[in-house]
């Protein structure tokens, strides 16, 4: 393997992890954010604001040259998970108390 190969690969896996602490980050404000609804008696969805936050995230995307559709699977991944639970009367407890990111 080249330097630069192993260079390159090493940069991809800590973007990677980056990743997966920012969507770690995400759950935990989601789970704090539910609970203040709850206590505050508010529905968790805002379909509203679903609306406005994917317009804003995929006219992002394409200021980054990012796919569009490509973006649009991984935002029906990440926020689509939190709005099926939200949804749910009473989410289904998953491990350690963490939200799924996936179906």
């Amino acid at each position: 393997m080249t330097d630069e190969l192993a260079r390159l690969r090493a940069k991809i896996d800590e973007l990677d992890e980056r990743l997966l602490r920012v969507l770690a980050e995400r759950a935990r404000v989601v789970r704090r954010l539910w609970a203040w609804k709850q206590r505050q008696g508010l529905a968790r969805v805002d379909r509203v604001r679903e609306r406005a936050l994917r317009r804003r995230l995929l006219r992002r995307a394409e200021e980054l040259d990012l796919n569009r559709a490509s973006v649009a699977q991984v935002l029906a991944a990440v926020v689509g998970s939190d709005l099926t639970r939200a949804r749910s009367p009473r989410p289904p407890a998953s491990p350690r108390g963490k939200l799924p990111l996936g179906p």
